[in-house]
């Protein structure tokens, strides 16, 4: 179990003192939300210096890619145009984020993991998307990052952590679709004993079918302590899923404050 990657959520962002006390804390990534407009690449003093500090710390940094904001720009200038509006947001999202992980690179400060929320397709206001359309915008992601950071990691994260039949329906169509590899599942879940076995069921299954690692992330609940499933549990749970594919767990860093990590 000492094996498991611990990352932690900085919701608000961290200065570089706060993210070493979570690393003696037995963190060793930092994950935060790089939210993805059009230019962002031209205003990222703020992300190069967050990802410089992460590294000078011997931390790795996993960027959750906010897409809403660049989609939402997208859709003003196209409409319900379905066509149209892929076309360009497969556009938008492969030349921002190449341009943006290209300066990171640049100068050290390039992400480890890379996590790609995937509900958000299916969830965008006014305008309904094919499985075959979700897959295109997903691998313009997927390539825009591999072609300036090959070894980075991919993760697509989804909210169905105890649906088996509805994840694996997901994944399959993604593959049958197109979809370029990943090599992390991060599965969205809150720490409950009534639900603990599907998330169990749910984590072998998908690490055997889609040969990936499996990431928990319970960094939407804060008190974890009064959790009626411990982090020991947890990890317990995460350290035997099959092949070895366990990989870790995202924390909030508020609940760092109340728990303590098991070694």
């Amino acid at each position: 179990m000492s094996g498991l990657c611990r990352m932690v959520n900085v919701l608000d962002g961290a200065s570089k003192d706060s993210m070493n006390v979570l690393k003696t804390k037995g963190i060793d990534t930092i994950f935060s939300t790089v939210n993805i407009s059009d230019g962002v690449y031209d205003n990222a003093d703020g992300i190069l210096a967050f990802g410089s500090d992460v590294h000078s710390l011997g931390l790795k940094w996993c960027a959750r890619l906010g897409l809403s904001t660049l989609y939402s720009g997208v859709m003003s200038e196209t409409g319900a145009d379905n066509r149209m509006f892929v076309r360009k947001a497969e556009r938008a999202g492969f030349e921002n984020i190449h341009k943006l992980f290209t300066k990171l690179a640049g100068v050290g400060a390039a992400p480890e993991f890379i996590q790609i929320d995937i509900d958000i397709y299916s969830e965008l206001s006014g305008i309904t998307l094919s499985f075959e359309e979700q897959t295109r915008m997903i691998n313009a992601v997927i390539n825009a990052t591999k072609a300036v950071m090959p070894e980075c990691k991919i993760i697509l994260a989804t909210k169905e952590s105890t649906d088996n039949e509805k994840a694996k329906k997901w994944f399959n169509r993604y593959q049958v679709s197109g979809g370029k590899p990943i090599e992390i599942i991060s599965l969205i879940y809150q720490l409950s004993a009534d639900s603990f076995y599907d998330l169990s069921c749910n984590m072998s299954d998908l690490s055997r079918r889609f040969e990936a690692e499996i990431l928990v992330d319970i960094s939407a609940q804060a008190n974890v302590a009064s959790a009626d499933i411990g982090l020991e549990d947890l990890d317990s749970a995460i350290s035997i899923v099959p092949l070895d594919k366990g990989f870790g767990t995202v924390y909030s860093d508020e609940a760092l404050d109340t728990a303590t990590l098991v070694a």
